[in-house]
């Protein structure tokens, strides 16, 4: 795929900004920190899904450790944004963005970009549906 002033734009912005950034030629990992002894905590990634889309992933648990009804139900009834994928042998929330809006200002916040929200409810959705529905550990409470 080729490289885009976008895409090299929202990678600069991401290594400045986060901590434990892996950047490949279409993905950016950035690690995240959870409190968790059972589930090793995964990296969120944002892939190049084309030209003009990225996708931001974030798995939260083994497809086979959870009642996939009930997570079903339970993305269904949150604000979570995008969508819930299997990949590999993990659940995924995954929403996708147009790259030209993932670099467009917030206006809700100072000198955030549209990309830093779903983002944001991504890491904090896949948190928390890891602790509600996989058994995970909040070493934090």
């Amino acid at each position: 795929m080729e490289n885009s002033w976008e895409w090299d734009a929202l990678v600069e912005r991401i290594s400045e900004y986060s901590y434990g950034v892996h950047v490949e030629p279409d993905k950016i990992s950035i690690k995240v920190e959870d409190a968790e002894e059972d589930w090793d905590a995964p990296d969120v990634v944002i892939r190049r899904a084309d030209e003009k889309w990225i996708q931001i992933d974030r798995p939260f648990a083994k497809a086979d450790k959870v009642d996939l009804p009930a997570v079903l139900t339970k993305v269904g009834s949150t604000a979570t944004i995008g969508g819930l994928v299997v990949t590999d042998e993990n659940l995924v929330l995954r929403h996708a963005l147009l790259l030209t809006d993932a670099l467009e200002p917030d206006d809700d916040y100072d000198n955030a970009l549209e990309y830093e929200t779903p983002l944001d409810m991504i890491v904090d959705e896949a948190r928390m549906l890891g602790r509600q529905l996989a058994g995970h550990n909040d070493d934090d409470s």
